[in-house]
Order: structure tokens, then C-alpha cells, then sequence
């Protein structure tokens, strides 16, 4: 079937390979297959006999992504030679890798941390993008519901000094945090309020306190 993400001219070997599996016949073939035959690589099996070619240290992440993006982004682990294996293990010449998906899993950031591949960095960096984009237009619609369910007026430059007097440098942090619940848009909506006011000139100041309220010496 030939090596995924390789473009190697090994087939001979390989069909070697995988006469000695499917015949189970010659154990000295896989012994040698085990080892690597090349020092910065790794060839691994899916269980439909698929072959991929990765660097060595590559993880079952990698693995997953070098077989789909959406098998990345929803992998939670993997069967390796049927042994259930986590996300961070590291893959052998000779491994036969079952990917486990679940649809709640989603990308994280610390994924980052672990993944060798290239195409998985940068895979995994898209994913979080775009679910950025998604939370923050999510975490936006319902702030400006809210303020319609207020009668307020929405107006960005006032906004963005909420956002900063709230605390935030980041916009998307902001929005991340009203998405996560961590921020309560009640809360929002009432320093928006202020800060509206301030604008427009309508705060109230506080009445400066008359002299007869203190005791003279």
C-alpha cells in the first residue's frame, strides 16, 4: 500500500515486512524490523496494514495527525499493539497504532509542548486559531444580547476601554474569559455603564463633604 508521508523506494523491503506479519512465520525478520534500520525514523502500522514513515520521538499525536487533521484534533489516545497508550508516547519501528477518537475532544495548547512533526504543530496551531475566532464571535454575541436585553448601546471604542479597565491586554483573552464563564457579563455590562457615562460626561461625582461634619480642634 505504500509509506504515508514518505517517499522512499523501499518496496521490496516491505513487502518482506509484510509476509513475515501476515504469515507470522519469521520472527527474525521482525526482530530486525524492530530495530531501526534508520536512525531518525520510525515505521509504524495502522491495524489495515497502512504504513507510515515519521521521525523518531514521534508521538501517537503525531501519528494521528500525519493520518488526518480531524484524527488529530479529536485523538485522545491509542492502542499500541493492543496496550492502551496516552497521547505523549512515543512510537517504535514495527508499532501497530489504533488511534482512539472521541468527538469532545478538541485541540489544546499544551499539545504544542509534545508533538515532533511539523505538520502536527502547525495543525494543532490552526485548530486553536480558528477555535479562538469561534469562541470570541460566540463570547461577542452574547455580550451585545445582553446589552440589547438592557436597552444599552453598544459602541466599540468603549468597549475596548472596558475591556482594558476590566484588566485585559488582550481582546481575545477578554472574550475567551466570558466564553469559559469566567468573567460574568453581568459584571460587563455594569463597568460598560460606567465607563459610558464617563464618556459622556454624565458621571456623578460624589458630594465633597461640608466643613460642619468635622469635629474642629
Amino acid at each position: 500500500k505504500g509509506i504515508k508521508g514518505s517517499e522512499s523506494g523501499i518496496d521490496e523491503w516491505l513487502n518482506s515486512i509484510r509476509n513475515a506479519l501476515e504469515n507470522n512465520d519469521d520472527m527474525q525478520l521482525m526482530d530486525q524490523f524492530k530495530m531501526d534500520l534508520y536512525e531518525d525514523e520510525v515505521f509504524v502500522f495502522t491495524p489495515k496494514g497502512d504504513l507510515f514513515k515519521l521521525p523518531k520521538g514521534a508521538t501517537i499525536l503525531d501519528f494521528a495527525y500525519a493520518i488526518h487533521t480531524n484524527v488529530g484534533n479529536k485523538c485522545i489516545g491509542a492502542k499500541i499493539n493492543g496496550k492502551n497508550s496516552p497521547l505523549r508516547q512515543s512510537l517504535q519501528s514495527g508499532d501497530q497504532v489504533e488511534i482512539l477518537t472521541s468527538n469532545n475532544q478538541t485541540p489544546k495548547q499544551d499539545w504544542l509542548n509534545f508533538v515532533t512533526t511539523g505538520k502536527a504543530r502547525a495543525k494543532i496551531r490552526q485548530s486553536l486559531k480558528e477555535m479562538q475566532a469561534k469562541q470570541g464571535a460566540f463570547a461577542k454575541e452574547l455580550l451585545i444580547r445582553k446589552f440589547k436585553n438592557r436597552k444599552i448601546e453598544y459602541d466599540e471604542p468603549v468597549m475596548m476601554h472596558v475591556i482594558k479597565k476590566l484588566g485585559f491586554k488582550i481582546v481575545t483573552d477578554f472574550y475567551k474569559s466570558i466564553a469559559d464563564e469566567v468573567t460574568d457579563i453581568n459584571d460587563v455590562s455594569d463597568t460598560y455603564i460606567e465607563v459610558q457615562k464617563i464618556e459622556n460626561g454624565q458621571a456623578e461625582h460624589a458630594p465633597v463633604p461640608s466643613a460642619v461634619n468635622y469635629n474642629t480642634p
